[in-house]
């Protein structure tokens, strides 16, 4: 069942240290272009007296489903006239539609071996299909009603309801809609990652501070917590303080060239959750996977390898797993909610280009062990979110490909005027100080690039 959130006040412990904020923290640039703290300006900051911070959450939760056996008067009063249908046939009609939409190929490519990598505004599509039918369309009043294996109540469809139109009024989110969507009539929620299964974490302004983690019931396996450009970010006690730091930088500089991405990324409680080995490290997920995960609209949190990142202590001179991950929950969360066509219309025949001439480096796939699976399609798949990361970072040989601006500028021009559409042009120094560590020990780069081709 969902949990909906409680709004208090939490005395929150600061467990970490931290750079003086100043004015400059909240213009985007310079958030964007702020450097990583070193291990050196970690270890002689002042440390921070314990703060009180009132959480402020993100949207609206659907109200507690109604008793009275009707749905909920601010739905009566939007749509009076709606038909009335029988409740198996609407609940069956509501799951069709979901499962079409799911599978409409409008964007997809499809590999001349079978291979298929999705793409397109599905949560814009869904949110078309249930605002039309929650305006349109009521079923008859019911207790339980038994759909295959599954059981629907009136007080989920109630709930659903309610979420559409609190969604449609301004109240509430479209992202708690769709979730409420998924619960009432089972839609992909036999996985532990959907969020119907947990309750948000609450999201305040943190700065560039590590506070003790507001965990939510079933997640206090994270105990850090911090926040930026609309993210939270959460951990457990084995990623240090460091790796917080460098994600919530790595994010805030993403989105400064549209920054109103964030309050999209904000409604939507786009989490990302770090782990240090593997994401079986986290109570929402039990299959493994080493490197981390994107995030979509229903789904709980992004994950990342917190040791795929570089910042002191870890100076990882590869691929960055929250850069990565934060290119495709931005496709999925925010592309997906704003139908941006401009890019669902471009991004395949650009990859398709880029992969054919020989630009975009594939070897990097052999090396993985299911490798056999891998074709145009998979590695289609992952175009935009590898050349990104080369992009954003903008470190020589840190990719096999598409590694810097001027390389891409200079090699696959229709890549990076897509890259400028959506990501900052000013500069940024990625890892800084990672070049002291490159010239004490020339071998570790060579070490390093091997083990993330």
């Amino acid at each position: 069942m969902l949990k909906l959130r409680v709004i208090a006040i939490v005395s929150l412990l600061i467990v970490a240290v931290a750079v003086n904020c100043s004015s400059s923290d909240q213009v985007a640039i310079d958030e964007a272009v702020s450097p990583t703290l070193t291990t050196a300006q970690l270890a002689t900051a002042a440390p921070t007296t314990t703060s009180t911070l009132k959480p402020v959450p993100t949207d609206t939760p659907a109200q507690n489903p109604v008793s009275d056996r009707q749905a909920s008067h601010s739905c009566h009063a939007l749509f009076p006239d709606r038909e009335i249908v029988k409740a198996k046939d609407y609940i069956i009609d509501l799951e069709r539609a979901a499962q079409e939409v799911h599978h409409d190929p409008k964007y997809w490519y499809i590999s001349p071996t079978g291979g298929e990598t999705r793409n397109g505004p599905k949560a814009y599509w869904h949110w078309e299909v249930i605002s039309e039918d929650v305006s349109t369309r009521l079923p008859e009043t019911f207790d339980t009603v038994r759909v295959g294996d599954h059981e629907m109540t009136w007080d989920d469809y109630v709930g659903y309801s309610q979420a559409v139109c609190d969604a449609i009024i301004g109240t509430g989110t479209k992202r708690q809609a769709l979730i409420l969507r998924d619960k009432f009539v089972h839609f992909l929620t036999d996985w532990p990652a959907h969020a119907s299964h947990w309750e948000p974490f609450p999201y305040f302004e943190t700065g560039p501070v590590v506070y003790q983690a507001p965990s939510p019931p079933g997640l206090e396996h994270y105990t850090k917590y911090i926040t930026g450009a609309g993210v939270i970010i959460v951990g457990g006690d084995l990623i240090p303080n460091e790796a917080f730091l460098a994600a919530r930088e790595s994010v805030i500089y993403m989105t400064s060239a549209r920054p109103e991405f964030r309050d999209i990324l904000k409604a939507n409680e786009v989490r990302i959750s770090l782990f240090h080995k593997d994401r079986t490290e986290l109570p929402e997920y039990d299959e493994p996977e080493p490197g981390g995960t994107a995030m979509t609209h229903t789904e709980a949190t992004m994950t990342a390898n917190a040791n795929w990142m570089c910042y002191p202590g870890n100076w990882d001179m590869g691929g960055n797993t929250v850069i990565h991950e934060m290119v495709h929950t931005i496709n999925h969360v925010v592309f997906e909610e704003i139908n941006e066509t401009y890019f669902y219309e471009r991004i395949f025949k650009i990859g398709l280009n880029s992969i054919e001439a020989g630009l975009f480096d594939t070897t990097w796939a052999s090396h993985r062990p299911d490798s056999q699976k891998y074709d145009a399609a998979r590695f289609l798949g992952e175009f935009w979110a590898i050349t990104s990361e080369g992009y954003i970072m903008d470190r020589p040989g840190f990719k096999e490909s598409h590694d810097t601006r001027q390389w891409i500028a200079e090699n696959d021009p229709d890549v990076y005027e897509l890259h400028t559409q959506y990501w900052p042009t000013e500069p940024w120094e990625y890892c800084k100080g990672v070049e002291q560590f490159i010239r004490k020990t020339p071998n570790q780069l060579i070490e390093f690039i091997t083990r993330h081709r």
